[in-house]
């Protein structure tokens, strides 16, 4: 082999080494930015009892997977095309006042539960006495941009719950109503 040859290699080895070197950085850039600058909630819905008390509730959690706070303008259920907003809900069972921001630190969630009564309010649309469509739950962050998921572990207990309108074992009734109830036996 001559020199030119061996030269020729030489520079294509480190050209392909170069472009490597290259495409790698570029990877590593992309998936750093997609983990710091993209905001990424995770939905989580469960169907519980209270230890104590026995009763049957719906417990959801919303995550924040990115490695930034996320704002929180309106988080709450949507059942077909009817939204139930939670905010004020959750903001007077957390204690905080009505213009309080909510704010999900990163790598860190949000819960909230609503009773059986509470959760067939939402489900049943008492001017017309029908149920609704699907339940998901959203949230909306403080650009607007709107977040859906879908509540595969509270769907056997709604199920229990419209179950239980039909044969008006309980009653439909909203979440502030309930609320307030609770304040008066206190």
């Amino acid at each position: 082999m001559e020199l030119t040859e061996i030269l020729l290699v030489i520079i294509l080895v480190v050209t392909a080494l170069v472009a490597v070197a290259v495409t790698v950085s570029i990877l590593m850039i992309v998936n750093l930015r997609n983990k710091i600058a993209v905001q990424k909630l995770k939905f989580l819905g469960f169907y519980s009892q209270d230890t104590l008390t026995r009763e049957n509730y719906a417990e959801f959690v919303i995550g924040n997977k990115s490695l930034n706070e996320v704002g929180i303008a309106e988080m709450g259920l949507k059942n077909g095309s009817v939204t139930f907003d939670l905010t004020a809900l959750y903001k007077q069972r957390a204690g905080l006042r009505k213009d309080d921001r909510l704010v999900i630190e990163q790598r860190s969630s949000l819960r909230f539960r609503l009773t059986e009564q509470e959760l067939a309010g939402v489900l049943v649309d008492g001017s017309k006495g029908k149920m609704l469509g699907s339940l998901k739950i959203y949230c909306v962050d403080l650009t607007g941009t709107l977040y859906t998921g879908k509540l595969q572990g509270v769907k056997k207990l709604a199920q229990k719950v419209l179950t239980d309108v039909k044969e008006g074992r309980i009653s439909p009734v909203s979440a502030a109503r309930a609320d307030k109830s609770e304040g008066a036996e206190e």
